[in-house]
């Protein structure tokens, strides 16, 4: 187990530019005003601390579950509310300026309004699941591990830049709303109607009925629908297998997967992906 540090722990970034970090805190801790020569995300889970950037007018409260970006140069410091368990990812400026889509990346996720981004509990187990590998890979020091932090770093900048706006509790249609937003990029996973209901703070019954309204069909019949969209895409792409694309799409078992496509598309997988061949071909 790290041990707990009083004052802030010191950085050497590798040459991928990328590195991860774990920075327990002693009740003790304090850090002075600082600025970093490098960008770093600071994920907060255990405790709760408040960042200071010196040119702000109010401090930000990090809380369990919460993440702010830091960019470089931008001075700041922490004042621990309770001691704080943090994970950090400092990334080099080189880093982000080697591809123009993780420039883009960071600049959304800087745009927050608030400036703190809050994790709801299925985008926190994605979140501390590739930190977790990424430290991982750090340790085990394997051939090619500064590339796999590297694309595991790439990935979280990924996932923070595409998550959802905030859920409003009052509203419940917008609640619903969110839940769709969130299906749109994840249907591949291992979603169910009792999964939804807890994303939108609901029962069932209701999320049921809100859901219906909303999108005229049920929470079952749109994620298949989702499903089998992405999968006939990639079937006409021409460079997935049946089994490639099935499971690809979210689907665990094959044969309630060619049922499925063939009441929709009226063909089997099989006979779909030929006859797009044909039509590229011609």
């Amino acid at each position: 187990m790290p041990q707990a540090v009083i004052h802030p722990i010191s950085i050497s970034l590798p040459p991928s530019g990328a590195y991860f970090a774990e920075s327990v805190h002693d009740p003790r801790f304090r850090m002075e005003w600082r600025k970093d020569p490098f960008h770093k995300c600071i994920y907060v889970l255990h405790g709760s601390t408040e960042l200071e950037p010196r040119e702000a007018r109010a401090s930000m409260r990090l809380d369990r579950c919460t993440l702010a970006a830091i960019p470089l140069g931008v001075e700041h410091r922490l004042r621990d509310v309770e001691p704080c368990t943090l994970l950090l990812l400092c990334l080099a400026p080189e880093f982000i300026l080697r591809e123009p889509q993780a420039l883009a990346l960071w600049q959304t996720i800087q745009a927050r309004p608030s400036g703190v981004i809050h994790l709801s509990q299925g985008w926190q187990h994605r979140l501390e699941s590739l930190w977790r590998r990424a430290m991982f890979e750090q340790v085990a020091n394997q051939p090619g591990w500064q590339l796999a932090a590297s694309a595991l770093a790439a990935q979280i900048l990924l996932l923070l830049a595409r998550l959802p706006s905030s859920r409003p509790q009052s509203d419940l249609r917008r609640r619903v709303e969110f839940v769709i937003q969130e299906l749109a990029g994840t249907f591949f996973d291992k979603w169910n109607l009792d999964r939804a209901a807890a994303r939108a703070g609901m029962s069932r019954r209701a999320f049921s009925e809100h859901f219906r309204q909303h999108t005229g069909r049920t929470f079952t019949d749109h994620l298949t629908s989702l499903r089998l969209g992405h999968a006939a895409r990639l079937l006409q792409e021409g460079n997935h297998s049946i089994v490639g694309a099935a499971f690809s799409a979210g689907f665990q078992d094959l044969s309630h997967f060619y049922r499925l496509f063939r009441r929709r598309y009226g063909v089997t997988p099989k006979a779909w992906a030929a006859r797009h061949v044909r039509l590229t071909a011609s």
